[in-house]
């Protein structure tokens, strides 16, 4: 059997209909409010809506929301504190996801919807909070930027101005922040070979409430919502016919499976065009959910590689958000050069305000210096000309060699010369960036570097 998805671009709500929202621009536009809500009850006729499995309550998907309760981050569940709503001046919203203390990602449409709109920095503001009707002004970030994928904009002409870049897998854009977050860790991304095909997703953002069963709606939701799924279908190049290769992005897609294991959309035998054919499973996760109004660009979290990593953010699908749906995610390891070209060096590295340290999730703590330097608290100092993704090379002035440093790998590091190179692990309680102890698996010996 094979579906055919059409892309429904109109997929985020205007939160200044919600009165218990409170956020500034309400009062200005109350004597809109009865024309405001007759034209939202058009728009979101055929928008889409996160909803949860009919036979459970709200409760552990808030809790997942707002990493409380059982719901901690660990090896069963992100950190969805990087989670956050991106709101315009006229109320539009969108869910984006921080990816560089002072970056966030979210999808290209949500701030640039046809060829005559132009994304502009300040009509958005983006709200890191899990309810952002109650977001204190520290928790609110002015835009200073927007980068829209090139190929979102170029697939946008005057004889489609919508074009067809979600269906290309090119939904995705960048923005600034003026100012940096600090105390957290952004998001991870994958690399261009991590592929969540099968794995568990946790999916979530900011969005109107369906029960799966009944397709009952609460628009009234200004909280982080958060649920489950199964990456059903991975595109790493999206195939349509006449669009040069240098112009297709990647998809991941979802299904929402319902307890009675009878809306298996994505399974074995079904075709989604552009999605392709794959198998699913028919019986729902604990937390199972689809996607929202007010969802688009919000973060699909698989854990691959060790980590948890930052897969997709919702583009398009089906209307309703009830057993069946389909959602679609641009594949962010598609665009991973991109991605990492528009980023700032250490991009998922924690900031500690006021200090000049930062802590890298797996590299540990240093302080950056000018021109490519930066001080370990482990390893001294290093020069590392490209500090982004995932693994890099690095001049050690205590080895006086070149090091590869990966997060697969660490606290073990290869260590080249053209006459000399070598696998070491270093012990981290005993080196102190003045002197390294590590093992020396060449020569099968315990050994200090520096000092």
């Amino acid at each position: 059997m094979i579906f055919h998805l059409h892309p429904l671009r109109q997929i985020f709500y205007l939160p200044l209909l919600h009165p218990r929202s409170c956020l500034p621009w309400m009062n200005r536009f109350t004597g809109l409010l009865s024309l405001c809500v007759l034209l939202t009850s058009l728009l979101l006729g055929d928008q889409r809506r996160i909803g949860k499995r009919g036979d459970l309550d709200w409760t552990n998907y808030y809790q997942l929301g707002n990493n409380s309760g059982t719901y901690l981050p660990s090896e069963l569940y992100p950190d969805l504190s990087v989670v956050g709503a991106l709101i315009s001046s006229t109320g539009a919203l969108g869910t984006a996801t921080l990816v560089a203390p002072n970056y966030i990602v979210t999808a290209a449409h949500v701030v640039k919807n046809d060829l005559y709109e132009i994304p502009d920095p300040n009509d958005w503001k983006f709200y890191l909070h899990d309810d952002f009707g109650e977001a204190s002004s520290s928790q609110i970030y002015f835009i200073e930027e927007i980068k829209v994928h090139p190929v979102w904009t170029a697939r946008q002409t005057t004889s489609n101005s919508l074009g067809d870049g979600d269906e290309l897998g090119v939904d995705l854009a960048l923005a600034k922040l003026s100012r940096s977050v600090s105390g957290i860790y952004p998001a991870r991304l994958p690399s261009t070979n991590d592929d969540p095909l099968g794995l568990r997703a946790v999916v979530g953002g900011f969005g109107t409430l369906v029960e799966g069963d009944s397709g009952n709606k609460d628009p009234s939701n200004d909280k982080r919502v958060s649920g489950e799924n199964t990456i059903d279908r991975s595109v790493a190049k999206v195939t349509k016919l006449g669009v040069p290769e240098d112009q297709r992005g990647g998809v991941l897609g979802i299904d929402f499976d319902s307890p009675q294991a009878q809306h298996n959309t994505l399974a074995s035998g079904n075709s989604v065009e552009l999605l392709g054919s794959g198998d699913s499973q028919a019986t729902p996760l604990t937390l199972e959910a689809s996607t929202a109004v007010g969802d688009s660009g919000g973060p699909a979290f698989v854990r691959t590689l060790g980590y948890w990593r930052l897969h997709g953010v919702v583009s398009y699908g089906t209307s309703e958000s009830e057993y069946g749906d389909v959602t679609v995610y641009t594949r962010l390891a598609s665009h991973y050069d991109w991605l990492i070209s528009e980023l700032p060096d250490w991009p998922d590295s924690k900031i500690f305000e006021g200090s000049g340290w930062l802590e890298n999730p797996w590299l540990g703590a240093f302080v950056p210096h000018s021109s490519a330097w930066c001080f370990h608290i482990n390893l001294g100092w290093l020069y590392i000309p490209f500090s982004k993704g995932n693994s890099f090379w690095a001049w050690s002035n205590l080895v006086k060699q070149w090091i590869w440093l990966s997060d697969q790998a660490y606290p073990f590091i290869y260590c080249y010369s053209p006459s000399n190179s070598f696998w070491m692990y270093v012990l981290l309680d005993s080196s102190n960036g003045q002197l390294i102890r590590a093992y020396n698996y060449s020569s099968t010996e315990w050994g200090n570097y520096g000092g």
